[in-house]
């Protein structure tokens, strides 16, 4: 189990009222289509329905689940009893990789297996299962009401710090066992600290009535690393991207836009270059420590080393000041990418 699981006084357990989570879903769908245009796009639809159907398996309960794209420019998505989820177009705007959307699909979907829409109700209002049951079956104010207020619990994000911490860490451990790395999560919600401290006027959907921001960042750390899951914020904002390059006659290596190495084009250069780029794109991260990135050693010996592997030798450049040279590149780069992703603890 990815956390245990959320228990206070009205909680709704995951084993409970599948059938009156199945007709809230069907009466929130109707309350969403009252405020909301559905967008029937078949790239996008194919984009995130190709990431619940690897998630799916990996929940705990085997719901519907169907994901609907909204038109609204709000940086949100959210799930609905019983399996429904909805993404804003201004999410997928937003996000800056299909690690980042997994992310988000994968909060979501935890969301709707853990049956928080339904739990948070219960605690609000402060009713049992077996009252939220009578209402949703009923067929007059109290079944709308219900389902008015499911509405604004999914959409609002109106969940306590304990239920979306639980969202967090289940799905991180369901993007980790569908072979997604998880930072994506992370790094979504980092962005968009920086993004609403810089504009504060913008709806941030899911993440405007959080001002725990900061400790599910935290938890969402500490959860990775005590499950031996690598925190490498590179791949999901597409950051530290080596590339071989020709200019004028000459064979460029490049880590974004620096130009790290500029050598002759020819086989001996390409296999040289080829050989960095694979280490650099491996062992080079956005969590690397500058002292990582040293030099050290005497004469031919004298190499490179990025978080303790041995990058190349001076003996294997054109000049013994091309080490220190490219040293100082990396340093530059990486100095570039933190800028760009300014929210985050890259040393912890």
């Amino acid at each position: 189990m990815c956390a245990a699981p959320v228990v206070a006084s009205g909680d709704v357990r995951p084993s409970d009222a599948t059938s009156q989570e199945v007709e809230l879903g069907r009466k929130t769908r109707e309350e969403i289509a009252r405020h909301f245009s559905i967008i029937h796009n078949p790239v996008y639809q194919a984009r995130v329905e190709t990431i619940v159907g690897r998630l799916q398996p990996h929940m705990e309960r085997d719901l519907p689940y169907e994901v609907t794209i909204i038109d609204h420019e709000m940086v949100n998505a959210f799930a609905i009893a019983g399996g429904g989820m909805y993404v804003a177009t201004g999410m997928l705007d937003f996000v800056k990789s299909d690690l980042e959307l997994a992310g988000v699909i994968a909060h979501e979907m935890a969301h709707a297996d853990r049956k928080h829409v339904i739990t948070q109700m219960a605690r609000n209002e402060r009713m049992t299962l077996l009252a939220i049951a009578a209402a949703i079956a009923s067929k007059g104010k109290a079944a709308a009401l219900i389902a008015a207020n499911a509405l604004q619990v999914a959409v609002m994000g109106a969940y306590s710090i304990d239920i979306e911490k639980e969202a967090d860490a289940c799905g991180i451990q369901a993007l980790a066992r569908a072979g997604y790395n998880p930072v994506g999560m992370l790094t979504l919600q980092e962005r968009i600290k920086e993004e609403a401290l810089k504009h504060p006027h913008v709806d941030y959907g899911i993440y405007q009535t959080h001002p725990e921001v900061d400790e599910r960042i935290a938890a969402a750390v500490k959860y990775m690393e005590d499950n031996g899951i690598e925190v490498n914020r590179k791949y999901s904002l597409g950051l530290l991207r080596t590339e071989i390059a020709q200019q004028d006659g000459a064979l460029l290596l490049k880590l974004d836009e620096e130009t790290l190495l500029e050598g002759r084009d020819d086989d001996a250069t390409i296999s040289l270059f080829e050989r960095i780029s694979a280490d650099l794109s491996r062992y080079l991260q956005l969590e690397t420590a500058p002292f990582d990135v040293r030099v050290q050693g005497e004469a031919a010996n004298r190499s490179l080393w990025v978080a303790g592997k041995r990058i190349t030798r001076a003996s294997e450049l054109t000049t013994a000041s091309d080490l220190e040279m490219l040293r100082e590149s990396i340093h530059r780069a990486l100095s570039v990418a933190r800028r760009s992703h300014p929210m985050a603890d890259y040393f912890k």
